[in-house]
């Protein structure tokens, strides 16, 4: 069995403003970077036997006070990264909702959207499955935290909860927050979903 400790990125500017990130390059605020060292501090868990983030910076940053804890490297996976909003990215949503004709179907039917220059989530969810069937593959019987973003974690949870993309957004994923997975045998359960208890250790 494998164990993933799945974590959603710490805050970005762009989260703060609503502003659609997507393959954007965007850094952790300053509150992003203190999420992220309480998470160290205060993991729900004690070993792990690797650390991976998506290659984008708002993840690896998110990844490093983790690797410092458990003096791991940061192993940078393209497969692991956010969806790919094409041209909508660094664009306000409430501007998207006003500008854009079907906008409202990326909240309440997402796989029926397909930005423009983008991907579908349907793409996005088939590209982040892949990666994490190479990295159990590589470590059966292992621990490993996987540092990733919003929407690609709800997919993966989708695929591992047999939910359909459409209900995606069901699913809550805060700044920092941490899921557990645990994969075996091809079949995954899920453990642990958006805990940001580490959030509230005064």
């Amino acid at each position: 069995m494998t164990r993933i400790y799945l974590i959603r990125h710490g805050e970005t500017e762009w989260n703060h403003t609503g502003r659609l990130q997507g393959n954007s390059n965007v850094l952790l605020s300053p509150e992003g970077i203190h999420q992220a060292w309480l998470l160290a501090e205060h993991t729900p868990f004690h070993s792990v036997d690797a650390i991976y983030s998506s290659d984008l910076s708002r993840a690896v940053m998110t990844a490093e006070p983790l690797a410092e804890k458990f003096s791991l490297p940061i192993l940078q996976e393209r497969g692991f990264r956010e969806m790919n909003f094409g041209e909508w990215e660094g664009r306000a949503l409430s501007e998207l909702a006003l500008s854009e004709p079907g906008f409202e179907r990326f909240f309440t039917k997402p796989d029926k959207i397909h930005p423009p220059g983008g991907e579908t989530f349907l793409e996005g969810q088939a590209r982040v499955l892949t990666a994490m069937d190479e990295l159990v593959d590589l470590h059966d019987g292992q621990s490993v935290i996987v540092v990733s973003h919003g929407a690609i974690i709800r997919l993966l949870l989708c695929a591992a909860l047999t939910i359909p993309i459409r209900k995606m957004w069901a699913i809550s994923q805060s700044n920092s927050a941490v899921n557990i997975l645990c994969i075996d045998g091809g079949s995954a359960v899920v453990e642990l979903v958006n805990s940001t208890a580490h959030l509230y250790h005064f």
